[in-house]
């Protein structure tokens, strides 16, 4: 648990997965934790709809990326990406369910340790809010998108993914 405590690198996922499309980033990460082997280590949270309890994981986080469903107001299935420097527009102008508490969060974080090196928001429009385990058509669509952002992401920050299945081989 303290190797958790202390990744530099950070994927989180956040929603709720009984909230079909809410819980879009939270799918994402438990795809990539299981498809995936990540050199170096990297801390992957299924931060689902934790609150403080979060920077417990980010402690020693240099960098982060967040997955997350974003109410921007285009069509369902459109996928955002926020880099770093256009991280305050994410909390401000395209609105997440978890806006307050992760802005919360990282100014708390913040305080507590140096600035993030880099961070990237990454999402998708929902189609649906609605109770169910199973996201929507439209975002199961550009699910493979996202996560070839999240690789591209990490190849930047000089991490390599190797798919499970090339690994056993």
């Amino acid at each position: 648990m303290d190797q958790l405590k202390s990744n530099p690198i950070v994927v989180l996922g956040v929603g709720n997965i009984l909230l079909t499309d809410e819980g879009f980033g939270v799918h994402v990460v438990n795809q990539l934790r299981e498809d995936y082997v990540f050199n170096p280590p990297i801390t992957i949270i299924d931060g689902g709809t934790m609150g403080m309890e979060l920077l417990t994981y980010m402690r020693g986080m240099t960098k982060l990326l967040l997955i997350d469903a974003i109410n921007g107001g285009d069509a369902p299935g459109t996928v955002y990406e926020f880099p770093h420097e256009e991280m305050n527009s994410y909390f401000t102008e395209a609105i997440s369910v978890h806006e307050v508490g992760m802005q919360d969060i990282l100014r708390i974080r913040a305080l507590q340790e140096d600035p993030l090196e880099d961070a990237v928001v990454i999402g998708v429009e929902p189609a649906s809010l609605e109770l169910g385990l199973t996201l929507s058509d439209a975002t199961q669509a550009v699910v493979t998108e996202v996560k070839e952002r999240v690789l591209r992401v990490l190849s930047n920050w000089h991490v390599t993914a190797t798919p499970v299945d090339e690994k056993k081989a």
